[in-house]
C-alpha cells in the first residue's frame, strides 16, 4: 500500500478507537508520511543506498532482505504467547554478538525477570551487563517527558546502537486521553530517528478492534511490522510469523511457521509457509 493512499485509511482508523481527530497528530502524521515516501523515491532513483541491520534471528532475515534497515522503528505484535519479548530479547543479544550494544526498556517486568527468561535459552544477559555490552532498564517512571529522556540519555550516554521497548501498550497509564497518547508516540518516533537507534516496539493485537495496535497510529508512523500468530492445529498450538510492513523492503508476503527452542530461541522456517 502506498504511503500517501493509506492516510486515509489512518484517519479512520483513529476515528475507529472513538477518538477526536486532533488536527497537530494528522499534521504530524502527514509529514512523517511524506518524509518516508520521499526515502523512497531516492531509493528508487539509486541515489540513497539502504544500510542493513541484522537482526540474527536464525531465518527472520531471509524474510526482509538480510535485515532491518539501519536506524528503522519496527513494531512487533501479537497476542499472548507469540513470542514478542523473545524476539526482543534475541534482538539485543545477537546484536552484542555482532559489536552493538543495545538497551532493553520494561515498562512491566522487572529486570531480574528478563534476566532469568534469557537464561533458559543461553543467552548470557546478566555477563554482557556486566561487561557493559547490554542494559536492561525497569522503568517506574509515570512521567513520560522524563520516561523519554530515560531513553534518549541512556541510548545516547551507553552508546547503544539497538533498542527495545516492551511495551507500548502500557504507555496509556501516562496519560488521561487518547490523542495526547498519540501525540507522545509522534514525539518518541522523532527523537528515536534523530539518536540514530534501530529500534523495536513490542505492542499487542487488539482482538476486538482488529488492531495491530492499541492507540492506531502506531503501524502507521512505524517503518515496519512484523505480526506474530498463535493458531490450534490437531489439537495443539502452533506459532507462526509474518511481515505486514518492512518499508524500503522486498519483504516476503507469507505467513511462515515459527518455533521457540531452548537451544536456539526463534527459528523463522523461512522457506515453508504457516498452515493452520
Amino acid at each position: 500500500m502506498d504511503l500517501l493512499t493509506g492516510w486515509g485509511k489512518m484517519k479512520k482508523r483513529i476515528a475507529g478507537h472513538g477518538a477526536v481527530l486532533d488536527k497537530h497528530v494528522l499534521k504530524t502524521v502527514k509529514k512523517i508520511l511524506g518524509r518516508k515516501k520521499q526515502e523512497e523515491e531516492l531509493i528508487r532513483r539509486g541515489e540513497l543506498l539502504v544500510e542493513r541491520v541484522q537482526t540474527g534471528i536464525k531465518g527472520f532475515d531471509n524474510l526482509v532482505e538480510g535485515g532491518i534497515p539501519k536506524n528503522f522503528l519496527v513494531l512487533v505484535t501479537g497476542g499472548p504467547g507469540t513470542g514478542k519479548t523473545i524476539f526482543g530479547i534475541e534482538f539485543l543479544v545477537k546484536g552484542v554478538l555482532m559489536g552493538e550494544r543495545g538497551v532493553y526498556l520494561t515498562l512491566e517486568e522487572e529486570s531480574e525477570k528478563i534476566e532469568k527468561q534469557s537464561e533458559q535459552f543461553g543467552w548470557p544477559v546478566t555477563k554482557l551487563e556486566k561487561e557493559n555490552n547490554l542494559l536492561v532498564l525497569k522503568s517506574s517512571l509515570y512521567d513520560f517527558s522524563k520516561l523519554k529522556e530515560l531513553i534518549q540519555d541512556n541510548i545516547v550516554n551507553f552508546g547503544a546502537k539497538r533498542l527495545v521497548i516492551d511495551s507500548i501498550s502500557l504507555l496509556g497509564l501516562y496519560f488521561k486521553d487518547a490523542f495526547t497518547i498519540r501525540r507522545a508516540l509522534l514525539d518518541m518516533e522523532k527523537g528515536l530517528r534523530e539518536i540514530e537507534c534501530t529500534t523495536i516496539v513490542i505492542s499487542e493485537t487488539q482482538s476486538e478492534s482488529g488492531s495491530l495496535s492499541p492507540f492506531g497510529v502506531e503501524e502507521f508512523i512505524a517503518d515496519g511490522i512484523v505480526l506474530l500468530y498463535m493458531a490450534k492445529k490437531n489439537g495443539e498450538f502452533k506459532r507462526g510469523i509474518t511481515v505486514r510492513k518492512m518499508r524500503l523492503t522486498n519483504h516476503s508476503l507469507k505467513i511462515h511457521p515459527l518455533k521457540i527452542t531452548k537451544k536456539g530461541g526463534i527459528e523463522v522456517e523461512h522457506s515453508k509457509e504457516f498452515s493452520a
